[in-house]
Order: C-alpha cells, then sequence, then structure tokens
C-alpha cells in the first residue's frame, strides 16, 4: 500500500493508504481529542480515491457518551465523502457497540486483528 498522508500525536496515528484512512489509537482519546481527529481526518477523506476507513483501538479505555457522538459525526461525515466502508478493530465487545453507533449504510467489518482489517480494506 502506498501512504500519501500521515499525522499522528502520543495517543493515536493517522494515515491514507490506497483507498483507506487508518486510525490507530495507542491511548486514551479525550472528546476533544476525538473531534479534533475527526477534523483533521476530512481533508484526508475528501481524496476521491478513499472509500474505506479503519479503525484500530489498541487501548481499554472506556468510552463515554461524548466518544459515542463523535463516532456517529465521523461516520455521517464519512457518508458525506463516500467513505462508506469501516473496518473496525479491537475486541469484539468494542467491535460491536462501535459498529452499532454507525450509520446504517456503512458497511462494517469487525476483526481483532489488523492484518485481516487491512486486507479487507483493500478490496
Amino acid at each position: 500500500m502506498q501512504q500519501i498522508s500521515a499525522a499522528e500525536s502520543d495517543n493515536w496515528t493517522m494515515n491514507v493508504e490506497d483507498n483507506a484512512t487508518i486510525i490507530e489509537y495507542h491511548g486514551d482519546i479525550s472528546p476533544e481529542e476525538g473531534e479534533s481527529i475527526v477534523e483533521e481526518w476530512q481533508p484526508l477523506i475528501s481524496d476521491d480515491e478513499v472509500d474505506t476507513h479503519v479503525l484500530h483501538l489498541d487501548a481499554d479505555d472506556h468510552f463515554d457518551d461524548e466518544t459515542f457522538s463523535t463516532i456517529e459525526q465521523a461516520g455521517e461525515l464519512g457518508l458525506q465523502h463516500g467513505v462508506d466502508r469501516w473496518a473496525v478493530v479491537a475486541r469484539k465487545t468494542k467491535t460491536m457497540a462501535i459498529s452499532s453507533k454507525l450509520p446504517g449504510e456503512i458497511e462494517t467489518y469487525e476483526t481483532d486483528d489488523l492484518d485481516d482489517a487491512l486486507d479487507w480494506a483493500s478490496h
């Protein structure tokens, strides 16, 4: 996969590879940081080639209502830009909770394996 853009902080990384944006969380994310991540994500999904998002959660933090609201907003924003496929990589209960907050028009793939998600995203 060719990486064409990237951003990061201590707790997360974001990049675009081929048709997919990939955000990996490595630690706790505050609601404010979640909103900031969505703002940084928007220019990346404006590329007509991007139709898939891979969300990898490598953290055990508990999601509150604000976090789920941000996920819902990101799903809606993604649909507005043609991102209608999401791979959610985390423990099973977390993947199910996140997928349930995404708009119904989004095709989701739930897994605990990042390589599986990246393979799914490339098709």
